[in-house]
């Protein structure tokens, strides 16, 4: 815009300039066009004039000569000079007429000079009278003459004889006073000036008379122009100053006339209006710069004020954008809607969709239902006065499907009535902070959960350690008693069912600690997929007729890093459970297979980062589960199943067998459609497969001593009947303040060390290393019903050879013993017992 200003304004200028310089040349050009008329003309009518005035004294030449011929000889001296005398009356530039002889003798004049007749025959009009006898009139250069000794021209006639024959000239005088009295008439103007000259530019007579100019002064430029009938401009050589000259010959005599003027004196208007041009273009372009630069200024405020509104507006539209939000305006009494186009985006709105009233508005938004009454009942109390302003939250429906949050704040404009005008309206999409919420909510119920687990888990690690003692000798002396009950009677038969109903307590409160414990066991690389190969192959004997079970395992040589017992307790349990799910008639599959996750996801019990994984799908076309069963199903001692079916405990031993592999579970149930077990474990690196440990055997002893510490009584007495039915010879104490005593007393005198970790007064780990202390070479084997992290380092650090898992089965304490007495142990090699 300002450059437009500018070239217009430039182009203003430049056409007063333009036009100034025309209407200056077209003036210029009339000015001089009018002198140059006006010239020519005076030339014009002085020539005219003088060839009037020539005229008149050729024809007074003529008629004198003709009369002359004819009264020459019949007239006295006294009658010609009065003849000549009454023919120059009338005549006022005629200053003498004379009659010359042959001889060149002065004759007669037309009046007394007072000087006496002379002989001419020397003067140049005389000779070329003479010599040439049709040359006709003859006007001689201005020359002093011999009448009357004054400056003059002299014209001349030739005189014939009646033979035709020279007889002389009769001339008349003109004298340059006389000429120059005539033209001196003429008022010239400033700069102007009148000249007669003869042919060769010789000058006659000046008006106005310059001082010092001679009367023989030649102007020979003068001469170019007299056959023509134009005006030029010239230099003059007397100032040296240009000139308009206007120069026409005088009839057909040799002479010209000119009028010469300044060319500054004829221009002098020009000028003059040339000077007021420039002075008014001047002005009248100082006014439009002026002007120009009022309105550049004004421009720049303007501008600058557009530029300051322009930054306000992107200052608020980039702060409405880094806040995520829109903006819109109701017009209430023309019922208008404005809406900014990131309000459109925060609703899901195309850019061009047409909105202009309210109830356009409405039917357009896809808001869902449940938030569309509370919104309008905001609204209508605001309108009401009820509410400074509105301030709710509702979800709205986008092109992908997703319900989003939005947060709208509106407030009202009111006229002096307090009736509300307009309705201002800012949004922002809080998506992310219900997403947040709704994590947060679920993080601290999992949380939560994951407290409750801790809370049993530590409560159920109590009880099982104490039942444990208590499990421990009924299994012992059950098993004795049943091995010594003869075959096929009662006896033998009822302690069948004892041992029966002790495995599964057994069972039952392994299941107990390893749901209180984590991440007591000893983690290797597992080659998962030969660990539920043997799962789904244990499973598969048991299966029904009417159920189909199918597996596909993909995973190839992908290794886990954990325990293969606690991974192969997880395989199986979930198996059981799928198969109890199906009932009498149904599928099973169980897939195994590797799979990457690109990003961090969160699952119904724990959460996957990105890297690589294995996962164990397992699913079946059970009944499916409610949502409050799918809630509850991992806590402890939660189940479905009647009584005599399942203690709840085993989802609960998956859920910290997975956590203590750093995995996570996930689930996907729903009632009348089955449900999907997906067990996530991350891969590290390829494995071999794994193989079930082969079946201990009883291995017997040769009569090696072995301290038996334990603080269970009857744990004492089974285990020293177990050893000696093992060939061993068992000394037994119900404290470690006893044993220890026993063993300094005797350091040679123990083959082994066989004690429980939580005694009274002294641990087993406290007991181990003071005998050590005593002897460092004496192998101990330490037994506990709840094995934790912390005694786990212990036993290591204390250099134990076994650390084995109460209650013990006969198998088990044979092998151990063969283990550190029979062959040499290495020192600090510990080794920590697996249950079959």
């Amino acid at each position: 815009m300002r450059l437009r200003i500018i070239a217009i304004g430039a182009l203003v200028i430049s056409a007063l300039v333009g036009s100034a310089v025309y209407d200056s040349w077209q003036l210029h050009e009339q000015l001089k066009a009018w002198n140059y008329r006006a010239l020519g003309n005076l030339a014009r009518a002085l020539s005219s004039e003088a060839n009037r005035n020539f005229q008149s004294v050729d024809l007074l030449l003529m008629d004198t000569a003709v009369w002359y011929q004819d009264a020459a000889l019949k007239a006295t001296p006294t009658e010609i000079e009065q003849a000549l005398s009454a023919r120059v009356t009338g005549l006022g530039q005629v200053s003498v007429l004379t009659i010359v002889d042959a001889q060149g003798m002065q004759r007669y004049r037309s009046r007394d000079t007072g000087r006496p007749l002379t002989n001419v025959a020397d003067r140049p009009y005389f000779t070329t009278q003479r010599d040439a006898q049709f040359s006709g009139l003859y006007i001689n250069e201005p020359i002093v003459t011999r009448s009357e000794a004054l400056p003059a021209l002299v014209m001349s006639r030739r005189l014939n004889d009646a033979k035709g024959g020279f007889a002389g000239v009769v001339t008349a005088i003109v004298t340059l006073d006389e000429f120059r009295d005539m033209y001196s008439t003429f008022q010239m103007n400033e700069g102007s000036s009148l000249l007669l000259t003869l042919d060769d530019g010789t000058l006659v007579a000046r008006n106005p008379v310059i001082p010092g100019l001679k009367n023989d002064a030649k102007f020979p430029e003068l001469a170019l122009f007299k056959s023509g009938d134009a005006v030029d401009r010239v230099i003059s050589p007397l100032d040296g100053r240009a000139k308009f000259v206007a120069a026409l010959p005088v009839g057909n005599h040799p002479l010209i006339i000119a009028i010469t003027r300044d060319e500054a004196d004829a221009l002098a208007p020009w000028v003059t209006e040339m000077r007021s041009a420039a002075i008014r273009t001047t002005l009248l372009s100082l006014l439009i710069i002026f002007t120009i630069h009022g309105l550049l200024r004004q421009l720049r405020k303007v501008s600058l004020g557009e530029q300051a509104l322009r930054e306000s507006e992107e200052r608020y539209a980039m702060t409405m954008d880094a806040a995520n939000s829109g903006h819109a305006e109701w017009n209430i009494k023309s019922d208008s809607i404005f809406l900014s186009e990131k309000w459109r985006t925060l609703h899901g709105l195309a850019t061009g969709e047409p909105i202009s009233t309210i109830r356009e508005l409405i039917a357009a938004v896809p808001m869902h239902e449940e938030d569309r009454l509370p919104t309008k009942e905001a609204l209508d109390e605001h309108l009401a006065g009820k509410s400074r302003c509105i301030e709710v939250e509702y979800r709205v429906l986008h092109a992908d499907n997703k319900w989003r949050w939005i947060h709208a704040r509106a407030k009202s404009l009111m006229d002096a009535q307090n009736r509300p005008l307009r309705i201002y309206c800012a949004v922002a999409d809080v998506t992310e902070r219900h997403e947040a919420l709704a994590a947060k909510l679920e993080l601290e119920r999992r949380l939560q959960q994951t407290q409750r687990l801790e809370s049993l888990g530590t409560l159920a690690g109590g009880i099982a350690h104490d039942f444990n003692n208590i499990l421990g000798a009924i299994l012992g002396f059950g098993e004795m008693a049943h091995q010594k009950a003869p075959p096929g009677t009662d006896m033998h038969r009822h302690l069948s069912r004892v041992m029966q109903a002790g495995d599964r307590a057994r069972l039952l409160v392994r299941r107990i600690l390893d749901f209180s414990r984590s991440g007591v066991a000893d983690h290797t690389p597992v080659h998962i997929q030969s660990v539920v190969e043997e799962a789904v192959s244990m499973l598969s004997p048991v299966i029904p007729v009417g159920v189909r079970l199918r597996s596909e395992l993909a995973a190839g040589n992908a290794a886990v890093m954990g325990d293969a017992t606690q991974l192969y307790q997880v395989a199986t349990n979930l198996c059981t459970n799928a198969l109890q799910a199906v009932g009498d008639a149904g599928a099973i599959t169980v897939r195994l297979y590797h799979q990457d996750v690109a990003a961090d996801k969160a699952l119904v019990l724990g959460s996957l980062s990105v890297g690589a994984y294995v996962c164990l799908e397992i699913t079946d076309t059970g009944p499916g589960m409610a949502p409050h069963v799918l809630q509850s199903m991992f806590n402890p001692f939660f189940t479905t199943k009647k009584g005599n079916e399942g203690t709840g405990l085993g989802l609960s031993v998956v859920h910290g067998v997975v956590a203590d592999h750093g995995g996570a579970i996930d689930v996907a149930s729903a009632l009348g459609k089955g449900t999907t077990m997906y067990i996530w474990l991350p891969i590290e690196g390829s494995g071999v497969p794994h193989f079930p440990p082969s079946p201990l055997r009883l291995t017997q002893g040769q009569g090696q001593t072995v301290m038996v510490v334990d603080d269970e009584a009857a744990l004492v007495e089974l285990t020293e009947e177990l050893l000696a039915s093992l060939g061993y010879e068992p000394v037994g104490f119900s404290n470690a303040e006893a044993a220890l005593a026993a063993f300094q007393a005797s350091p040679n005198g123990f083959d082994a060390v066989l004690s429980d970790e939580m005694l009274p007064g002294m641990s087993g780990s406290e007991l181990a290393a003071r005998l050590r202390a005593l002897r460092a070479t004496v192998p101990i084997i330490l037994m506990s019903g709840k094995i934790t992290p912390d005694l786990e380092a212990g036993v290591r650090d204390g250099g134990i050879d076994l650390l084995l898992h109460k209650p013990l089965q006969l198998g088990e304490i044979a092998d151990a013993l063969q283990r550190v007495v029979a062959v040499n142990a290495r020192d600090g090699d510990v080794t920590f017992a697996k249950e079959n």
